[in-house]
């Protein structure tokens, strides 16, 4: 469990500061500020390294193999293995599951899967009219940087 604190000040000269401090399990301490003239969209970059800061812990559930034996594991694996590269929707993956294990999966049950992995930050969601777009998320090391 990670612990997070966070603090953001601003001067009388309207200079504006954000801490973000998070310590890990084996107690070590990580500090990520910005001060000066900054957007939200900075700030919005910071969080997305805290983000990999905190699934930094679960690492190693992230690189095993999913669990073949779960509905979630198997319909984890559909997405790597087919949709790595490509957008897609619920009702992509639930056609998808259904035609690979023979069996029917609710599109509820879809949906509310990748909302989750969306809000972890494995896949990117997108609105598309009345739905949503999903696709995997790769975040390149110019995208850390700028």
């Amino acid at each position: 469990m990670l612990g997070f604190n966070m603090a953001v000040t601003t001067s009388l000269s309207l200079r504006k500061k954000v801490k973000v401090e998070i310590t890990d399990e084996e107690g070590t301490t990580y500090s990520l500020a910005l001060q000066g003239s900054f957007s939200h969209e900075k700030v919005m970059r910071m969080m997305e390294l805290v983000d990999l800061l905190g699934q930094a812990d679960h690492k190693t559930s992230n690189t095993l193999a999913p669990d073949q034996s779960t509905t979630y594991g198997r319909m984890l694996t559909l997405i790597q293995s087919s949709y790595s590269t490509k957008e897609f929707s619920s009702a992509d993956i639930a056609r998808d599951y259904e035609d690979r294990h023979a069996s029917p999966i609710p599109l509820s049950t879809v949906s509310t899967y990748l909302s989750r992995l969306a809000d972890r930050g494995l896949l990117n969601r997108q609105k598309f009219g009345n739905s949503w777009v999903y696709r995997v998320s790769h975040l390149s090391r110019d995208q850390l940087a700028t």
